[in-house]
């Protein structure tokens, strides 16, 4: 049961990365999306992209080390400083939203 808890950081980074993108891909393509809906979407795919392939034998537990786990915070702090840069060029109605917060 102890090596379930490998899962934890991949649900953060998972989800986080995932965040990152679709804000990167919503200011690119102007879309005027809710930050609520972008962070909602996320956890679903962060948590659906570990299920199903665990659900369906895809990988095993033991795959799920340090090397992935690093490219996946790694992707996160890339991602992250992109859309810094963006939100410069591309400002969005989502970045006041972000701002209140």
């Amino acid at each position: 049961m102890l090596h379930a808890f490998i899962l934890f950081p991949y649900y953060f980074f998972g989800a986080l990365t995932i965040l990152l993108l679709s804000m990167i891909v919503s200011r690119v393509l102007r879309l005027g999306v809710s930050i609520n809906v972008l962070v909602g979407i996320a956890i679903a795919a962060g948590i659906l992209g570990l299920a199903i392939p665990l659900a369906a034998d895809v990988f095993d537990l033991h795959q799920l080390g340090g090397k992935p786990m690093l490219v996946l915070a790694a992707s996160t702090f890339v991602l992250a400083a992109v859309d810094a840069v963006l939100a410069k060029v591309l400002p969005l109605a989502l970045d006041t939203e972000l701002k209140e917060i």
